[in-house]
C-alpha cells in the first residue's frame, strides 16, 4: 500500500524519520509532507501515533491523463465499492493543476463525476455528498498531467488532539508544530534521564502539554480515535485497529509511571487560565505545574533536575513592538544564564535578529513554519563557555545602548586598556591642539589593532563637545563575537574617558570600502548643524546625517597649505566637497574662487560654509557639474585660469565617462594634465588622495616640478597613521 502523510513546512525530513520508526518503506521526504509504503498496520501507526503529520491518506490510483476528459474517466475506472457503500456519503477536495484545470473547485467536481458515474453504471443508484460529515473523503491531486487519488484516513487535521478546544490566545503554537520543535530540542532523550521541562512564556501551554504526551508515552491520536474516517471505510479493519488502540493505552499508563516534572509560567493571567484548561482536557493536572510571573521575575521554584528550557517568545510583528520586545530576549538570557546553567535551552523566534538579544552562542538553529511564518529554533548549550554579550541595538547611539544594557563592561580588561590608552594620546595632544587653536581632532586610531575605531573629538562653538567614532569593518576571517565584544568594549571605556561629552553626544558610525557614491548617502535626517574652528575659518559639521561630518580632520594641514598659496590668487577647488579648502582660503585673503562637485547637496552646504565667515559670494563662486566632464572640457578650452588648483579627488567614484567609474590610480595621470591645463604658468597645483597604495609616476608628467608634501601636510594627530592620504605639489617649470 502507499500513502502520503501531510505536514506543515519544515516538518517534512522529521516525518520521514518519525513514520520509519513505524515500519514504513520507501519514505520519502516532499516540501509539504511524505510519501511512503507499507501495510495497513503501518498506515493505521501513522494515524494513531503521528505527532507531526497533519493527515494520513491511502493512494488508490496513480495514472497519466491524455485529456481533461479523461480525469472524470480515470477516476470511475475505480471499484469504489470496495471503499464505500452506494447509500453512503462522500467529500472530494482538490489540489494542484494541469491539463486546464487551474480551479480546485472544478478539478473536485470532476472526480465527483467519476464517483458517482461508477456507482450509475453498477447499481443505478449514486452515494450522496456531505461535507460536513460524510463516511468518505476523496482527495484528488494534479501535477500536470499525473493525477493522484486518495482516501483521507482521518478527516480532520492531526494537529487539533482534543485538548485544546476552548478559549484561545492569538495565533497559538500548532500542537504537531510544538512537538517538532520538542524533538529537535532534544526533549525525547530528556525525558528517558529524568530531565525536567520548563516554559517560562508558556502562553496558552503547547508546549507543556506535547512535552507531557511525548514523555508519557501518550499516543496524539488516541482521544479521537473514534472519530476517524478510517472506522467507516469499508475497508476498515476492526480488529486491528482495536489492538492498535489497546497497545496505545497499555504503553500510556506505563509511560505515566515515568513522567519527569513540567514547569510554566507566563504574565498573562488569561493565557494561564487557557493553559490550565488544556492540561487538565489532556489529563496532566497533576504532572504539569504553572505559575503567573513575568520573565524578568522568573526563577526555579524547586529542586528541578537539569532538563530544557524551551519557549516562543513574542515576535514584535507589529509596527513599533521590536524594540520592546528586545528587552523580553535581554531578560529571557539573563534568566536562562542565572537560573539554568548545564541546561539545554531552545528558543522560537519568527525574527532571528531578536536571537542575538539572548546572550548565548547557539549551538545549532532550524527552520520552520508556525503557520504562514518562518522561524528559527535556537538551541543552546546553557554553560558559561557559551555566554556573550546580548546585542545592543546599532545605531549612532551605540554607546548609549552599551552604557545602558552592559554597565558592567566598563571595567573589563579591555576597556581599562582601550581607555588607558586614549588617556595617553590625550596627554600629548590636548596641549598641542590649545596651542594651535585646533578644535577638531583624532583621538584614537585603532592604536591597539584588535580595537579597531577611529575617534575624533569636535570642540564646537554653539553645542560643547562631540565625539564621532567610526568602527573599521573587521576582515571575515575574524570571529563576528569577539569583534562585537570588543567593540562593546572599547565603546564602554568613553564616558569614562570623556566625562565632560554627554554619552548623546558619542556618536558611532560603521566605516566600510566605499562605494562610488557611498559618501552621499544619507544616515539619517537630523538636519543639525554645528561650528567648530580651523585655520581661522567657521566650518559647518553634522555628525549624524552622512558617514562623514563634512570636515576631513586628515586634510587639516593640506587645507591650510591651500589657503596661504591662494592669498590674493585665484582658486579652483574639484571634487571640493564642502569646499572647506575654499572657505579657509576666502577667510585668509584669496582673491577668488571656483569649487566644482556633482552634488548639490554639499554644494548648499559649501555655500552656508561661505555665508558663515561673511565671504563674499560674487568672488567666490560654485559650480555643480561632473567634474571630470567639465575637467574635460574646460581641459581643451580653457575659458579661465588659475594661480592655485587643489585637487582632491576620490579613490573611485562613478561616471559614464571612464568605463562607468573613476579609478585613481588608472585615471590620475589625464586628471592632473587636464588640470594643469587650467594653471598659470607661475601657478601650483596641489593633488592629494586617500588611496593608501597609491603611486605616483614622476616622469609619467613633462615640464613640472613635483614635490612630495605627505609627510609635510600630515597632522600630529594623525602621524600613528601615516598613510591615511598622500599629497605632492605640481609647479610649471
Amino acid at each position: 500500500m502507499k500513502f502520503f502523510a501531510t505536514a506543515p513546512g519544515g516538518l517534512s525530513e522529521l516525518l520521514r524519520e518519525e513514520l520509519m520508526s513505524f515500519g514504513a518503506t520507501e519514505v520519502k521526504a516532499q516540501p509539504r509532507g511524505v510519501t511512503f509504503e507499507g501495510d495497513l498496520e503501518v498506515g493505521y501507526r501513522s494515524c494513531l501515533w503521528s505527532r507531526l503529520a497533519n493527515r494520513i491518506f491511502i493512494t488508490v490510483l496513480e495514472t497519466e491523463l491524455e485529456t481533461q476528459e479523461d480525469l472524470t474517466d480515470q477516476v470511475a475506472s475505480v471499484d469504489w465499492q470496495q471503499h464505500m457503500d452506494e447509500s453512503g456519503t462522500f467529500a472530494v477536495s482538490f489540489s494542484g493543476k494541469g491539463m486546464g484545470i487551474d480551479h480546485s473547485h472544478y478539478g473536485a467536481l470532476k472526480i465527483k463525476d467519476g464517483i458517482v458515474d461508477y456507482f450509475r453504471d453498477i447499481t443505478d443508484n449514486r452515494p450522496q455528498v456531505d461535507t460536513v460529515d460524510p463516511d468518505l473523503r476523496v482527495h484528488g491531486h494534479l501535477n500536470r498531467n499525473q493525477l493522484t487519488l486518495s482516501i483521507d484516513l482521518v478527516g480532520y487535521s492531526l494537529h487539533k488532539r482534543g485538548y485544546r478546544e476552548g478559549q484561545q490566545v492569538t495565533a497559538p503554537l500548532k500542537e504537531n508544530v510544538a512537538a517538532a520543535l520538542l524533538m529537535r530540542a532534544g526533549w525525547p532523550e530528556i525525558a528517558k534521564q529524568g530531565g525536567c521541562l520548563y516554559d517560562p512564556m508558556c502562553g496558552s501551554g503547547t508546549f507543556l502539554v506535547e512535552a507531557a504526551m511525548m514523555a508519557s508515552d501518550l499516543a496524539p491520536g488516541l482521544e479521537k480515535a473514534s472519530y476517524m474516517l478510517l472506522t467507516t471505510w469499508k475497508k476498515h479493519d476492526t480488529k486491528l485497529w482495536n489492538s492498535l488502540i489497546s497497545e496505545a493505552k497499555e504503553r500510556e499508563a506505563e509511560g505515566l509511571r515515568h513522567l519527569p516534572d513540567i514547569y510554566g509560567s507566563d504574565a498573562s493571567h488569561k493565557s494561564l487560565d487557557i493553559a490550565e484548561e488544556a492540561i487538565h482536557n489532556a489529563g496532566y493536572l497533576d504532572s504539569i505545574e504553572i505559575k503567573q510571573m513575568t520573565v524578568e521575575q522568573g526563577r526555579r521554584w524547586g529542586d528541578w533536575k537539569p532538563g530544557l528550557v524551551i519557549t516562543n517568545p513574542p515576535y514584535g510583528e507589529r509596527l513599533g513592538e521590536v524594540e520592546e520586545v528586545k528587552s523580553v530576549y535581554k531578560a529571557l538570557g539573563t534568566l536562562l544564564k542565572n537560573e539554568f546553567d548545564g541546561w539545554q535551552g531552545a528558543v522560537l523566534t519568527c525574527n532571528p535578529e531578536l536571537g542575538m538579544y539572548i546572550g548565548l552562542k547557539a549551538k545549532r538553529s532550524h527552520n520552520f513554519f508556525n503557520g504562514p511564518m518562518e522561524c528559527k529554533l535556537f538551541r543552546f548549550d546553557i554553560t558559561p563557555e557559551f555566554h556573550r554579550e546580548p546585542a545592543v541595538k546599532g545605531g549612532a547611539n551605540l554607546v548609549q545602548e552599551v552604557n545602558k544594557v552592559m554597565p558592567e563592561l566598563a571595567t573589563s580588561d579591555g576597556a581599562v586598556m582601550v581607555a588607558n590608552r586614549i588617556k595617553k594620546n590625550l596627554k600629548q595632544l590636548r596641549k598641542w591642539a590649545k596651542n594651535n587653536e585646533i578644535s577638531a581632532y583624532r583621538v584614537y586610531d585603532a592604536d591597539l589593532p584588535e580595537y579597531a575605531i577611529s575617534i575624533d573629538l569636535y570642540q564646537t562653538v554653539d553645542a560643547g563637545e562631540w565625539l564621532i567614532v567610526n568602527e573599521y569593518a573587521a576582515p571575515k576571517t575574524v570571529d563576528k563575537a569577539k569583534a562585537k565584544k570588543r567593540l562593546h568594549e572599547a565603546l564602554s571605556a568613553l564616558p569614562e574617558v570623556f566625562p565632560s561629552v554627554p554619552t548623546e553626544q558619542i556618536i558611532f558610525k560603521v566605516r566600510s570600502r566605499q562605494s562610488g557614491t557611498s559618501q552621499y548617502e544619507k544616515l539619517d535626517e537630523s538636519r543639525a548643524f554645528y561650528t567648530v574652528m580651523e585655520n581661522g575659518s567657521k566650518i559647518r559639521v553634522n555628525f549624524t546625517d552622512y558617514l562623514d561630518t563634512g570636515l576631513f580632520l586628515d586634510h587639516r594641514d593640506v587645507r591650510a597649505l591651500v589657503a596661504q598659496k591662494s592669498v590674493g590668487k585665484k582658486l579652483l577647488n574639484l571634487f571640493c566637497y564642502t569646499a572647506t579648502a575654499t572657505i579657509e582660503a576666502a577667510v585668509m585673503g584669496a582673491k577668488s574662487s571656483l569649487s566644482v562637485d556633482m552634488s548639490k547637496t554639499y554644494l548648499y552646504w559649501a555655500e552656508h560654509n561661505l555665508m558663515h565667515n561673511n565671504c563674499d559670494p560674487a568672488q567666490h563662486k560654485f559650480k555643480q557639474a561632473d567634474v571630470l566632464e567639465w575637467l574635460k572640457i574646460e581641459s581643451e578650452n580653457p575659458t579661465e585660469k588659475f594661480d592655485v588648483i587643489f585637487l582632491d579627488p576620490p579613490s573611485f567614484s562613478t561616471s559614464k565617462r571612464m568605463e562607468g567609474t573613476l579609478d585613481i590610480q588608472r585615471d590620475y595621470i589625464g586628471l592632473v594634465n587636464q588640470a594643469l591645463a587650467l594653471l598659470n604658468e607661475d601657478g601650483v597645483l596641489v593633488f592629494s588622495n586617500n588611496m593608501r597604495k597609491f603611486k605616483l609616476d614622476n616622469e609619467a608628467f613633462e615640464d613640472v616640478h613635483i614635490e612630495n608634501i605627505t609627510q609635510k601636510t600630515m597632522p600630529r594627530d594623525f602621524q600613528r597613521n601615516s598613510k591615511i592620504h598622500q599629497a605632492w605639489l605640481f609647479t610649471k617649470i
